[in-house]
């Protein structure tokens, strides 16, 4: 009976300790939803303007330390969330949006996460002008709530970071344009 139960600890323990590796954010939940005030009209010139140049700064996930975003992952969901906000253009596209992950604070322990994600954004014209120069950072937290092991809640605040910094760069950036636009 000992033995089985030996056993049967050693096993649950390999389970947990195999189920509790980090895991790299996935560029989906990276992804800023629309919002309501970023919605552009017809023939704005903004539509189709930018294209995803380089990311920069972004870490590979060690499954044996903590989740971390990827230059990969964090350029699949700019693009992504640009075509959202219809700011995506094609390869053509006279603007050029170029991140560079400066930094991504996470906790070390703790029942909830909070992460922040700092990133450089810097949009350039056809003609290398920098019209969009801007540092934004943004937290996000995960609580115990939302996931029972803490390298998922890790996962998610990461996420939720990421998400929130590119909604804000986002939603700085359409505000520039439209004040550039109005001005002109």
């Amino acid at each position: 009976m000992q033995k089985f139960m030996f056993k049967f600890v050693v096993a649950i323990c390999l389970a947990v300790s195999l189920g509790a590796c980090a895991q790299a954010a996935r560029p989906g939940a990276l992804v800023a939803p629309l919002a309501q005030n970023n919605i552009l009209p017809a023939g704005d010139p903004l539509v189709g303007s930018t294209k995803v140049g380089s990311v920069t700064g972004g870490q590979e996930t060690s499954p044996l330390w903590t989740s971390e975003i990827s230059n990969e992952a964090f350029k699949t969901a700019l693009e992504q969330s640009l075509q959202l906000n219809t700011v995506l253009g094609d390869s053509n596209a006279p603007q050029t949006v170029n991140a560079e992950l400066v930094s991504v604070d996470q906790p070390l322990i703790g029942a909830s996460l909070t992460v922040t994600t700092s990133v450089a954004y810097k949009v350039t014209d056809s003609s290398g002008n920098v019209i969009f120069d801007e540092h934004i950072e943004t937290p996000y937290t995960a609580a115990f709530s939302d996931a029972f092991l803490g390298v998922e809640r890790l996962r998610l605040a990461n996420e939720g970071s990421a998400q929130a910094n590119i909604a804000a760069f986002i939603d700085k950036f359409i505000a520039s344009s439209r004040a550039r636009n109005t001005s002109s």
